[in-house]
């Protein structure tokens, strides 16, 4: 099975709730915008891609086509240096809707049996260090109980945390539970599939789509929330202990260079 996280990188285009800056690329692409946008992906989305423990997946990154040159060089420079050539994807693409992008990548770059996971990962969140290797059997799992014969699955990863960044710093951690929610959101599918979770409503997947919740009582995903957050997200002010956090960072290895974490809490 092939697994590619999907991510919009400063995309300008349809996909959801839409932010001012999705829609203006003065301000998507103004300086201070930009630097922070580069600062979170490289700490914690590339951070938590090059900790996986199964590392045979892709990286495919929309972003704009009209994005100026030296930041598209200084993307591809740093998905470059941290996962490879191999297992990084840049699609620079005009305004579309992205989910339709990531569908004709997809469907012509792939035989059409081919089964894949395509997760959702936004360009300042993260997801566990077995992400990868979970979520490969759990759609292994899924696929294989064809009830309403349908070969597309969605799978809902429920339990994770919110981080909170203020000036570029990792601050606290706070518990985020929601059954159907778009952080780590995996369609297992063939390629030819003309279903995605970019043109998918999360909160209606259950409704409309075979589905299946992983509801377990350890996190999956990160959800980071701070000050250039491109979609609204609500966050809680349950904060977690500086215990809590070390066992947090069990599944996100990368946290131990931003708190203070004394020794990793699995030694």
């Amino acid at each position: 099975m092939e697994l590619l996280y999907e991510t919009r990188f400063s995309f300008v285009g349809k996909s959801g709730w839409q932010s001012e800056a999705s829609q203006n690329p003065e301000l998507l692409f103004a300086a201070d915008r930009m630097e922070r946008r580069f600062e979170l992906f490289e700490k914690i989305t590339l951070a938590c891609l090059a900790d996986q423990s199964d590392k045979d997946f892709k990286l495919v990154l929309l972003t704009a086509m009209m994005m100026p040159d030296a930041y598209a060089k200084r993307l591809e420079e740093m998905c470059f240096d941290v996962l490879g050539k191999d297992r990084t994807i840049i699609l620079a693409r005009p305004p579309r809707m992205a989910g339709r992008v990531f569908r004709e990548y997809v469907q012509n770059s792939y035989a059409p049996e081919t089964l894949i996971s395509q997760v959702v990962l936004d360009d300042d969140d993260a997801v566990s260090f077995d992400f990868t290797e979970i979520c490969k059997d759990e759609a292994y799992r899924a696929l294989a109980s064809d009830h309403d014969n349908d070969p597309n699955w969605f799978l809902s990863f429920a339990r994770g945390k919110s981080l909170k960044v203020e000036d570029g710093k990792l601050v606290s951690l706070s518990d985020k539970h929601s059954p159907l929610v778009n952080l780590g959101l995996t369609l297992a599918s063939r390629a030819d599939s003309i279903k995605h979770p970019f043109l998918t409503k999360h909160l209606a997947i259950a409704h409309h789509h075979q589905s299946l919740v992983i509801n377990t009582q350890r996190p999956f995903y990160l959800r980071t929330v701070h000050d250039f957050n491109d979609s609204r997200t609500p966050h809680k002010t349950n904060w977690l202990s500086d215990e809590e956090i070390a066992e947090v960072a069990r599944y996100f290895p990368f946290l131990r260079d931003h708190f203070k974490i004394d020794s990793p809490a699995d030694s």
